[in-house]
Formats: C-alpha cells, structure tokens, sequence
C-alpha cells in the first residue's frame, strides 16, 4: 500500500487507501468492527488525496490510467465520478490536487511541470462552475534531490487546510541552501515564501500541525554520523528557536498529535540512537504540557505497537477543537492499513462508540400472550428473544460504564489543567510585575483592521505579506 487516509466524519471512521491489487479501497468502521474494502476507483494510480467540505462531503481525486483526473465524491454512502480534467496529448505526470472547498465554489492546488523544473498551481472556479485560468504560485524542489526528502505519501508538498478558503502549502526550495518552508494560499492569492528551516544536512522527515493559534513543525535532519529531531513552533510574526528534541544514530518517522492539552512529538529509532544497544526500531516519543515551550526527556513508547508502522494523513469533519484532539498523521500498520496504532490507547473518543439499538417488545409481547396459561413450557423463540435482550442490556452496561470512567478520567483532567492554567497566570502576573518595575513593558500592537482576522485565523495572510499573483 502506498497512500492512506483515515478520515473521521460525524458517526464513523473510513480507512481509503491504495492497495497495488485492487486500487484505491475504502473500509468503514461501524458498529465496533471495520468492514471489508469495498473498490472506489480500481484503475486510479496511488497519486490520490482526499478532502471534506463543511458538510461532510467526502471528496476524492485521483488520477487514472490514460492521465484524465476524476473526482469522486460520496453522497448517502454512494461514491459518485466524473472527470475533472483531461490529459492533453496523454502526458503521463502524476498530479496530486489538493482543494479548497467553499460555500461559493472551489479552488485547486496541484503541482505542474514546466521546462525542467517543477511548480505549485493555484486555479479557482467561481460559483457557476467556471475555471479561471491556472495561476502560478512557486517553483519547488524534489524532496530528495536536494538534501530534502519526505516518506509520507510520496509528494513532494504537503497542503495543510486552516479554514475553506485558507491553506498552508509546504515544501522545499533549492535558492543556494536547501531550505523547507510554506506560503500561505487563498483562492485569489499568496503569501511570499516563509523559510521553516535551512541545512545543508538532508530533512528526511517532516511533521507539520496547526492548532487554534499555532503553527508546529517537526523535523528529522540527517548529517554524516547521526540524525536529529528538531522542532519549530509559530504562534506570531515569527518562528521560535529551534529546539533539538533528540538525537541519534538512526531517527526516522516523525509525527505531532496535540491530546488533551498536551503536545506529543513521537519518532521511530532505531540502533543506539540514545536509547540503548538494540538494533530494532523502535517508537520513541517526547511531550509537552506548555504547548511547545519545553519538552520532557525522550523515552521509549512501552504499550502494544505493530512491527511495520507507517504513517496515513488524517482528516476529521468533526472540528478538532471541539475534542481536543489535533492530527494531521496518525501512525497504521503496514500490512493492515484500517489498524490505527497508538490513538485508541490515547484519546478514547477516537472510535466511535457502539450505538445501542433500540427494539421493540411486540415479539416478545406476543410470545408471552401466546404461551399456554398455566403451562412451564417456554418455547426456543421466547429463549432466543430473551438472550438478545441479556445481551443488549449487558452491551449498554458496559458503554454506560465506559461514558462514566471517560467523565471521571475528563473532570480529572480539567483539573490538572485548571491547577497549571492559574500557575502559569500567577507566573506571568509576576512577569508582568517585574518589567512595568523595570520600566520595560511594552504595548502590543497590531494592524488596523486585522484584529478580527488575526484573532480567527492567527496564521492568516495580512496586507503587508501579501503578493498579488502573477
């Protein structure tokens, strides 16, 4: 397999991924059990990618045989085509098309080939259905080509949606020093190139996260003798430090979640790597309760997880701040792409609970009214009707059990987080404190006109960052 998604919509999850036999496969999680993969799209390449608009629709492009570029989308459990773009003259480039999809109509971010380099493209349609033309947003460089190389899904740009029409677009560029980083894209234009980080070692790896007013970026940098973990935060104008998080022989497989208010940064590693004699690899991690400011000592991860792991991208129509919990890769076993390794452990709001069906009385009813008055005969449709019901109150039992230890486990929890919140306050109070005693304090500022924008969307592109397209 060699592109997966695990997509989280309003009462299920769905596992979409490419299998070498059968194409791009779905499978659905319901009723506590994943089902068997049903086809999407058995003559599409692996080059596919999937997106959910506000609504819950479900959209998928992928690219199939003869280069044409199909849209598909699932309605009421339907997956429903059509051809999105035509393949002039059968050129055989993989295109990876990333959309904006918006109450007013849709753009696209896909990548091109011009001369012998390789470019991002933005192109929109307006709210007849109309496509302008294509506009160009960047040259871009090969992962791999020049020191820069990503394993996730085979792409060399990651898109990042923050809002509809709002996306960070990552990727590397070649200009002196490799350098990876981001613009910023709307339907109608884009921010300059923000550098994340330069080297000229080789980024192996990249993790990137966005939360409510944050920007988090994890990185694996490869020198000649060992690799590091490096990671990047942007909650303002600017990024923080870098900070190394470990370091080691063999680092490699790097993904962020942020669960419950606390900041995950997890790696495989393998040989010595700081962590012991065994050649095997192995998951490490390293947390942070201050969102990004410190990070605790790495450590081995010790609970069950698979031999192969690979990491799928994760979408959720459910918004992440609701739950607490934001991903944008998750961790799935090679040789079973629906197993999501290591969330279930974490975030126990991750799999649907299983819903209790309600029946009705009228059979049993009518057995009951049916049986030979003063007989202690009990017919096998009375037994059988009785095992069910046994069942399904034993089945709510353990869910209202389960709700229960979740509350407990969550006004925990709250506390804890309460208790750190009025620390930090009072440390921040007794900050505040010593520069206004210093004479040191300063007013903040921001832009006329942006603070609604600048609240909503921290990340959002602003006047003076601006380019118009070209």
């Amino acid at each position: 397999m060699k592109n997966q998604y695990i997509v989280r919509m309003a009462d299920r999850l769905l596992a979409i991924y490419y299998s070498d036999t059968s194409g791009i496969v779905y499978r659905s999680f319901e009723g506590g059990r994943w089902g068997k993969a049903t086809p999407i799209a058995p003559g599409a390449h692996s080059n596919f990618t999937v997106s959910i608009d506000r609504n819950g629709t479900l959209y998928l492009f992928c690219q199939e045989a003869n280069g044409d570029v199909h849209l598909y989308r699932l309605r009421q459990g339907e997956w429903k085509s059509r051809v999105m773009l035509k393949n002039p003259g059968n050129k055989q480039a993989r295109l990876h098309i990333h959309p904006l999809l918006y109450d007013d109509g849709m753009s696209i971010i896909y990548n091109s080939v011009i001369g012998e380099g390789s470019a991002l493209m933005l192109q929109s349609m307006d709210e007849r259905g109309k496509w302008y033309p294509p506009e160009r947003i960047d040259s871009y460089s090969q992962m791999g080509g020049t020191g820069i190389a990503d394993a996730r899904l085979g792409a060399d740009f990651s898109v990042v949606p923050v809002a509809p029409d709002h996306a960070l677009i990552f990727y590397a560029r070649n200009a002196g020093e490799p350098a990876i980083g981001y613009v910023e894209a709307s339907p109608t234009r884009t921010t300059t190139f923000n550098t994340i980080y330069s080297t000229g070692s080789k980024i192996i790896d990249t993790s990137f996260l966005v939360t409510n007013d944050s920007l988090h970026v994890l990185l694996v940098v490869r020198g000649m003798f060992s690799s590091q973990l490096i990671y990047r935060k942007k909650s303002s104008a600017s990024f923080s430090a870098p900070v190394v998080i470990a370091e080691g022989a063999q680092i490699s497989s790097c993904l962020l979640m942020f669960v419950s208010g606390i900041l995950y940064a997890y790696f495989m590693v393998g040989g010595q790597a700081g962590f012991g004699q065994e050649s095997s690899t192995q998951l490490a991690y390293s947390s942070s309760a201050d969102v990004g400011e410190t990070f605790s000592r790495a450590a081995r991860y010790t609970n069950k997880f698979c031999a192969a792991p690979v990491k799928s991208t994760y979408i959720s129509h459910v918004p992440m701040d609701e739950g607490g919990f934001f991903a944008r890769q998750l961790y799935v076993d090679r040789n079973n792409v629906a197993d999501v390794q290591l969330v279930p452990d974490m975030y126990e709001e991750f799999l649907p609970i299983i819903p209790v069906a309600v029946a009705t009385t009228s059979a049993l009813d009518e057995q009951t009214l049916g049986a030979p008055s003063g007989d202690t005969y009990v017919s096998e449709g009375l037994v059988d009707q009785v095992a069910v019901y046994k069942s399904k109150l034993e089945l709510a039992q353990m869910q209202l059990e389960e709700k229960e230890r979740r509350l407990v486990k969550h006004i925990q929890t709250e506390g804890e987080e309460r208790k750190r919140l009025i620390a930090r306050i009072r440390e921040l109070e007794d900050e505040l404190h010593e520069l206004k005693t210093a004479g040191r304090a300063e007013e903040p500022s921001i832009q006329p006109g942006a603070a609604d924008a600048a609240r909503k969307y921290p990340l959002m592109i602003l006047p003076d960052h601006t380019k118009t397209m070209i």
